[in-house]
């Protein structure tokens, strides 16, 4: 599955070309059905995330002698990466040699296991240095691609937990993504549903999962709370341009989830998504204008993890957030949803 970016000049395109709007089709079949594509799309669609992500890496033994000393220093290593009470880092090694994108400068990506009070257990973790030709100079932190307003190395580590990840769903980090959030009763930590309404099976997962929830609720069941986040594969312009919209009406009006739910519910025929209010209407253009980069970090994001199956969940919060079976019929949502 090869996803494409809903970058503002391609949303601004979408909406000029659109013309007469059509019926979305109904009729559900599965409760939650997840989708994915042929083991070929999904190679394919790896092949091609380098390109499009503009990252180049490459595999490199620890002990290679291209790599400057000081970073096949493990010891040396642990101490630049944190060796204190709170936060230290454990067995460091370089795994990856990447193309910088600045002439000159030669990058090279560190995993190493973190500890500290958020994951007392350990946790992996990429870190992107930087050195000279003359192996000299070190540089981390931040590299800012002023044109793409993008950290370079907040792309480089995200591609690189795609490619070593043996599930691409692990590489995923969602507690990182933006998400609309729905509140619940429960004190269990909310579960994250990440989806994309562009395809049929989508919406009708998204609608599903948002009926049960809201039953529960009005029961007055003590329902956990659900982080909704919103990715795009490309296929559907409108269900992209409607997902935009909804992060902008979450930020402007607090009514993302309704935006949602009646895409989902109603499709193309929604009265938002025609193209002569939009192109007349500077409303809905600043709420579109709001929710395009929030799409655009979400379905990069899913690219670099080479995520290949929707809709996904996940359990926990923050960095103990991790993916779990996606449950297939209402009895199981529903025990996963009050579970305590």
């Amino acid at each position: 599955m090869r996803f494409k970016f809903a970058t503002f000049s391609t949303l601004a395109l979408v909406l000029s070309c659109m013309g007469s709007l059509g019926h979305a089709q109904s009729g559900i079949t599965d409760f939650i059905k997840s989708t994915k594509n042929p083991s070929a799309a999904a190679k394919q669609a790896g092949g091609a995330a380098s390109n499009d992500a503009s990252v180049k890496t490459s595999a490199i033994n620890a002990k290679d002698s291209d790599i400057p000393e000081w970073l096949r220093d493990s010891a040396r290593l642990e101490k630049m990466l944190g060796s204190d009470a709170n936060y230290r880092v454990e067995n460091p090694k370089v795994v990856r040699r990447i193309e910088a994108p600045i002439p000159g400068l030669d990058g090279f990506v560190v995993e190493g296991t973190s500890f500290s009070d958020a994951s007392p257990d350990g946790k992996k973790e990429l870190y992107v240095f930087y050195t000279d030709k003359s192996r000299r100079y070190l540089m981390v932190g931040m590299m800012i691609d002023m044109q793409k307003d993008r950290d370079m190395n907040l792309d480089i580590e995200r591609y690189v937990r795609g490619e070593m990840a043996d599930n691409p769903a692990r590489a995923l980090r969602p507690q990182d993504m933006h998400a609309i959030t729905i509140p619940g009763k429960g004190k269990t930590d909310p579960l994250t549903f990440v989806v994309d309404l562009g395809p049929q099976a989508g919406k009708d997962s998204f609608l599903n999962l948002m009926r049960l929830h809201k039953s529960l609720m009005t029961s007055g069941a003590n329902a956990r709370a659900l982080r909704i986040v919103l990715v795009s594969v490309g296929h559907d312009e409108f269900g992209t341009v409607a997902m935009a919209m909804a992060y902008g009406s979450e930020a402007t009006s607090g009514d993302g989830i309704g935006k949602l739910i009646e895409y989902a519910e109603k499709g193309k025929a929604v009265s938002w998504l025609g193209s002569k209010r939009m192109n007349k209407d500077s409303n809905i253009k600043r709420v579109l204008g709001t929710g395009i980069f929030k799409m655009e970090d979400n379905s990069t994001q899913a690219l670099l993890a080479r995520l290949d199956t929707l809709p996904l969940i996940y359990e926990g919060d923050g960095q103990r957030m991790k993916n779990i079976p996606l449950p297939t019929n209402a009895v199981d949502w529903r025990a996963l949803l009050l579970k305590k």
